[in-house]
């Protein structure tokens, strides 16, 4: 989109460190200390709107901010320890943003009458007026964005002039995230200023107001209209807009999970649609799967490896490292796969890991394993990442058969989880008695994409689907099924694929459609569930001699209690 890379020269604990963003969101990550809100900063600092020539000069947020990161908001610089020229840093850019393919910082002295110089960043490469900034619209929504309005004193209204379309792009999203059913009456956004530079955005309806918002909802509006702020650019300047950056601290603040994942996903879609490059930071594990979510999809439909920076999601870890003599420096990473996110995240809880003690669980591609991952958190009730991985590889069927014949062991101690027709199918005769023997492999329960398809077809369960599960709004059966008109018979794998893809999109997630499904067919759930605990079990006890055994009682659908044996470091 607009930034390919970073590349740290030295910068406080930065030392010759780099790392790659995604072109649609990235996500920094760290324990506290560790830069992350500098990080932003030094994306951000070398945009702006300044040129008066430029067709966007003077155009402003919703909320009433320029297109430029404040210095204020993104550096507390040290008198003692923010030595002049000891701040450096490169930002390489992708094609047509600016007249070179990087732009590089560095701290300099800037000259106050009767005071002594004080320290800027300024472009390293040149000293000439104008030179400090690349002419493109960011907007860095810090911290201050998150504040108790009840805690404040006397406020001043701002006016507030969105179109009808944006107003109900506000609400419906607002919505979508916080889970909210419906608003009273008529609603409206509302701005307030409170002393200094603070803004607090909500929504009202009849029966509250702006004053009566909670933090979290104000977060939720003022990240809203700082998209639709870029919206406005470009539908206002066509070719003279060549995207945006928006930042963002700490994503998660104030948000419960459900909101936390459904804010990425409208990230996600709102990035493609206005040409924003969106990079905030987070502790959040449930943001971070979320954003993983997104990689490990990106990289199976591509199918091959390319450079990082092709990819539109990417994750930054912010970890700090430690010589000899005791010195400190943060050096980021990139991660993509489950196992580099698990590593993160203990990381983050300080905590050693445990992935010898896990199982790693195997399934064909990456939408099985969503599945999977759905059906075992509803029905286990415990926190799966403790007892396994859920490897991030794509193989056939038939691969998998093989490698398991050959008494591959990671394929022969693991659990091997392949698609619902498998065992239909006429080459399968042959290789059944692989896959019996081994012991270690189960079947799900449908063929996802096509399970679905064959379900929702049926008017009476579309209906129900549409009432009780989907919250999209004119989803109807036309719209669900207007490129697919016939039955499951005249459709190959490759058609329900894309059709699942399409729901996907119009959905959001798959979410609603995994639940629908386990809702209606919980025998054949609960059924599956207990072969896996069985399989689980059976090569859980296969390590005895490494691990011991905890058994934890729990309830599936079908209220029949089974046990599944977890197992931690002796």
């Amino acid at each position: 989109m607009i930034i390919r890379s970073v590349e740290i020269e030295k910068f406080r604990a930065f030392e010759n460190a780099s790392f790659t963003l995604g072109k649609r969101i990235t996500a920094i990550s760290g324990r506290n200390a560790t830069q992350k809100t500098t990080v932003l900063g030094m994306i951000g600092q070398p945009f702006t709107i300044s040129a008066k020539d430029h067709p966007m000069y003077g155009c402003k947020t919703i909320d009433g901010y320029n297109f430029r990161s404040q210095f204020k908001d993104k550096f507390k610089i040290s008198a003692a320890h923010d030595i002049i020229g000891e701040h450096k840093w490169k930002l390489n850019l992708h094609n047509g943003i600016y007249k070179s393919d990087h732009y590089s910082v560095e701290s300099i002295a800037r000259k106050q009458s009767g005071h002594e110089p004080a320290l800027r960043f300024w472009n390293a490469e040149s000293r000439e007026k104008g030179a400090g900034y690349i002419q493109l619209p960011v907007y860095f929504l810090s911290l201050s964005r998150i504040f108790p309005i009840g805690e404040t004193g006397k406020t001043q209204s701002l006016t507030t002039t969105l179109t009808s379309d944006e107003l109900e792009y506000c609400i419906t999203n607002y919505r979508k995230i916080l889970s909210i059913q419906s608003l009273s009456g008529n609603p409206s956004v509302g701005i307030e200023k409170a002393t200094g530079s603070k803004i607090f955005t909500g929504i009202s309806d009849n029966t509250h107001d702006v004053f009566t918002n909670s933090a979290g909802e104000g977060n939720i509006t003022r990240i809203i209209l700082a998209v639709l702020s870029f919206r406005r650019l470009k539908e206002k300047y066509g070719r003279d807009y060549k995207g945006g950056i928006l930042l963002i601290d700490e994503l998660d603040a104030t948000l419960y999970g459900f909101s936390q994942e459904k804010l990425v996903d409208y990230l996600w879609q709102a990035a493609d649609d206005y040409k924003i490059q969106i990079v905030f930071t987070t502790h959040s594990p449930i943001i971070l799967k979320c954003v993983n979510k997104y990689q490990r999809k990106e990289r199976q439909e591509k199918g091959i490896d390319l450079p990082a920076f092709a990819y539109n999601s990417s994750i930054v870890y912010l970890e700090p490292q430690y010589d000899r003599e005791g010195k400190r420096t943060i050096m980021p990473k990139n991660i993509s796969t489950s196992e580099e996110l698990n590593q993160v995240l203990n990381d983050i809880n300080l905590s050693i890991s445990t992935s010898n003690s896990k199982i790693n669980i195997y399934c064909e591609d990456a939408r099985a394993t969503s599945f999977l991952q759905y059906v075992l958190s509803n029905s286990l009730h415990v926190n799966l990442d403790l007892y396994m991985t859920f490897v991030d590889i794509d193989l056939g069927w038939t691969n998998y058969v093989q490698l398991i014949g050959k008494g591959i062991p990671e394929f022969r101690n693991n659990v091997v989880v392949l698609d619902g027709d498998v065992p239909k199918k006429e080459e399968y005769k042959s290789k059944a008695n692989i896959i019996q023997k081994a012991g270690n492999t189960i079947f799900l329960p449908l063929v996802i994409e096509k399970g679905i398809f064959e379900f929702l077809k049926n008017y009476d369960a579309f209906l129900k689907f549409r009432d009780e599960f989907s919250r999209v709004q004119g989803f109807t059966y036309d719209v669900c099924f207007n490129n697919w008109p016939l039955d499951s018979n005249a459709y190959n794998t490759n058609d329900f694929k894309e059709w699942y893809s399409y729901v996907e999109g119009i959905l959001g997630d798959s979410t609603a459609l995994f639940s629908f499904w386990c809702e209606e067919h919980q025998d054949e759930v609960s059924a599956f569930i207990e072969q896996f605990v069985d399989v689980f079990n059976h090569l859980a006890e296969m390590r005895l001699m490494l691990y011991r055994q905890l058994c934890i009682t729990m309830k599936v659908d079908c209220n029949r209690v089974i046990k599944l044996a977890i197992w931690a470091t002796m």
